[in-house]
């Protein structure tokens, strides 16, 4: 799994000293929340629509920010593994993805919250495209992380987002559109 992280974190855009975290991090092997609490990696996906120039967020119940799914990545898990398993469980089977890109961005979320025993995230974002119009992820899952979700235009999701990383998201979005 390790192994897998480290050439991802070598070959994902990130900044420099983003990427130097990352592999630095990747020399304390324990990588998921189950054998390190306070620092570890999670999985993004990030949902856009690139015929209506739309991405999918939701208004986070932990966090209170707006952001794109994901989360941890449990042991043993490959990055793949674990967005294939976290997709079922934030939207469910009715989801179908296509062809999975290699990430396409890699950020730190420093967490300062009291009810969470996370102190940093290892971001690896994946980049998904859908027409909004079949995309239907299902609502009593998606309840379960958000207290509000759905598609928004650029501009809406950017005075929506407060979270840098998740700004830095559309912006990888919007740039290859």
């Amino acid at each position: 799994m390790t192994r897998e992280l480290n050439e991802i974190a070598k070959i994902t855009p990130a900044e420099p000293a983003i990427k130097a975290a990352f592999l630095d991090r990747l020399n304390n092997k324990a990588v998921s929340r189950d054998e390190n609490k306070l620092t570890h990696f999670c999985i993004y996906f990030a949902a856009y629509d690139p015929d209506k120039q739309l991405v999918f967020i939701g208004r986070h119940i932990k966090s209170g920010l707006w952001l794109f799914n994901g989360g941890h990545l449990d042991k043993n898990e490959s990055a793949v593994q674990a967005l294939k398993r976290e997709i079922g469980e934030e939207w469910g089977g009715s989801v179908k993805i296509g062809t999975i890109d290699t990430p396409r961005l890699l950020t730190i979320t420093l967490i300062d919250n009291p009810i969470q025993p996370c102190k940093t995230h290892f971001d690896i974002w994946y980049f998904l495209a859908f027409d909004s119009r079949s995309f239907n992820p299902d609502p009593n899952l998606l309840a379960k992380e958000f207290h509000e979700w759905g598609w928004y235009d650029f501009s809406q999701a950017q005075s929506l987002v407060k979270d840098k990383n998740t700004l830095a998201a559309i912006g990888v979005i919007e740039e290859q559109l």
